[in-house]
């Protein structure tokens, strides 16, 4: 009965509550086995499921209403990126104009490097090991943000440029107003993709320094081959660093003040080749040791490797399994090794 009625009351709404409405999203989940040298642990993760709803409205004259509402949530029944899951709309989320000027998105949106750029990173996983999210940690969504895009006036070519403010400048937090330039060109599977992050003074809490970040990618991704190469490197505050991530906490400088200078160095290289449904691939990831007022860090460098491979059992649905780990340096810091398993499914 309730059943005949929910299909009676979606039968007597218009035809244009739906027009141009779009239903999507990924449900990802893995089993990971890890050791960090002193413990070893199974874990069954959510790796990042999210749904999310978008559409447009055509406003004439080659104008347009775009929006979007996506949402993050955990298939294994918790939160492991608060960010991500559990509250509605807390991933990529705006509402925009598109036309022959562009496009002008504001809300919760995604910038240069998490939309147009990662390209290295090829991996589904919730272990630093078992991908290149230390290398990516600067791809991510600005809250309170208004993004503009340049038409596609030549083939091939992309820019944007962000703006996200800080609406409480006095309170004590890591927020800070950031504006992201990116440019990008693909061509024939060439491309090349360069984007500078600029970040504003921090709160006294956490770092009074502003931070400059420039990554650049370059690669080739065409006729079942990918290989990307990526480049990075950040300026700025202490906060450029992922501390007691992939630099162990220990090494830390003691005496670290927030007007000190910190400069980190990175480098990616992702190789892939696809043989049917199998897509064996290959990562490698290093940083150099990080410089805090132009003077080397003993011990901060780290490598890391991933080798796996997916397997394509529909358009919609992939396995996958990888072997990866963070090799650090210096007494007592043990390595991150792990062993991964997941399968994902679009719609």
């Amino acid at each position: 009965m309730k059943k005949s009625l929910i299909a009676l009351l979606v039968a007597t709404l218009p035809a244009a509550a739906f027009a141009d409405v779009t239903i999507y999203g990924k449900i990802k989940g893995g089993v990971e086995y890890v050791d960090n040298g002193s413990t070893k642990q199974t874990n069954v993760d959510d790796l990042g499921s999210r749904i999310g709803f978008k559409g447009s409205e055509d406003l004439g004259n080659g104008l347009k209403t775009i929006w979007q509402v996506e949402t993050g949530f955990g298939i294994d029944g918790t939160s492991s990126k608060p960010s991500d899951s559990g509250t509605f709309a807390n991933r990529e989320s705006f509402i925009g104009l598109q036309g022959g000027f562009g496009t002008v998105r504001l809300g919760n949106v995604s910038n240069f490097l998490d939309s147009d750029m990662g390209t290295v990173d090829t991996w589904e996983y919730k272990s630093d090991a078992l991908g290149l999210g230390i290398f990516t940690r600067d791809a991510t969504r600005l809250k309170n943000s208004v993004r503009y895009d340049l038409p596609a006036v030549v083939p091939g070519l992309t820019a944007a440029l962000q703006y996200g403010v800080k609406e409480n400048k006095a309170a004590a937090t890591s927020d800070r107003e950031t504006t992201v330039l990116g440019l990008g060109y693909e061509n024939s599977g060439f491309f090349g993709k360069y984007a500078y992050t600029h970040e504003s003074k921090a709160s006294t809490a956490y770092s009074y320094k502003a931070n400059d970040k420039h990554r650049l990618e370059v690669g080739y991704n065409a006729n079942n081959l990918f290989v990307g190469l990526g480049y990075q490197q950040e300026k700025g505050g202490y906060d450029v660093v992922g501390w007691g991530t992939y630099v162990p906490a220990s090494v830390k400088p003691a005496n670290l003040k927030p007007t000190d200078d910190v400069k980190t160095q990175e480098v990616a290289l992702t190789a892939a080749y696809t043989f049917g449904a199998i897509t064996p691939k290959f990562t490698y990831a290093h940083a150099n040791n990080v410089k805090v007022n132009g003077v080397s860090q003993s011990n901060t460098k780290y490598d890391q490797y991933v080798l796996g491979a997916d397997y394509a059992i529909s358009k919609r649905t992939t396995f996958g399994a990888q072997y990866g780990q963070i090799a650090v340096k210096g007494d007592g810091n043990k390595d991150l090794k792990t062993f991964g398993l997941n399968m994902v499914h679009k719609f």
